[in-house]
């Protein structure tokens, strides 16, 4: 391995572990009361060099959220690629949706709730216009996934109104993990079922 491969291997490793260091403390204390000193201290680093390859903590959090939704895409892909039924697709991307919060809280967290709770009112400006429109990209994109999957044979009515119905179903999952957060004595499997049942009859009646 040459040297100007080595170097850009260890910059890809110090990036990971700074983005793996910000993690709980985003999740812990939300984007506007996260420090970059203390992200620099988590991840063992002087603040300086922190800003060698994150020139603010805007640009920190983009590739924070990018990490998750890449994440969150590849198991909705995957779940959509496999050769099944179009209500077995619907089926397979709830159960990718539902291992994704229930395997990665972090980054659930941070997609649905930490993201969401910072951006209301004020804080949106801090947060900045570029990460809004990289993250709604993203959200997109996992959208389009299930779109895709719902366009191939659900009901005319969702087929005419595919944004609304996307969405609609995209939130009330979202809700559902959360109500689970708030109640952690019900079974997360018997709360995803339900949740897959209902969404699955609503979609292929």
């Amino acid at each position: 391995m040459g040297t100007r491969e080595r170097r850009l291997r260890e910059k890809a490793d110090r990036r990971r572990q700074i983005l793996r260091a910000a993690r709980p403390l985003f999740w812990e204390k939300g984007f506007t009361r996260t420090t970059m000193p203390e992200v620099a201290h988590a991840a063992e680093l002087a603040p300086g060099t922190l800003y060698l390859y994150f020139p603010s903590k805007d640009a920190l959090y983009i590739e924070l959220l990018l990490e998750c939704y890449d994440d969150l895409i590849g198991r909705l892909r995957k779940a959509a690629a496999a050769k099944r039924s179009p209500r077995a697709a619907a089926s397979a991307l709830v159960d990718a949706f539902m291992s994704f919060a229930r395997d990665c809280p972090q980054c659930f967290d941070i997609i649905f709730f930490v993201m969401q709770r910072d951006i209301g009112g004020p804080h949106q400006a801090a947060v900045g216009v570029e990460l809004l429109k990289r993250l709604e990209a993203a959200e997109t994109a996992c959208k389009n996934v299930a779109a895709g999957v719902l366009a191939r044979a659900a009901a005319p009515r969702v087929r005419t109104k595919m944004r609304p119905t996307v969405d609609a179903v995209w939130s009330m999952l979202a809700g559902v993990v959360f109500f689970w957060r708030r109640d952690p004595e019900r079974k997360f499997a018997d709360v995803a079922l339900e949740a897959k049942r209902i969404v699955l009859n609503a979609l292929f009646p």
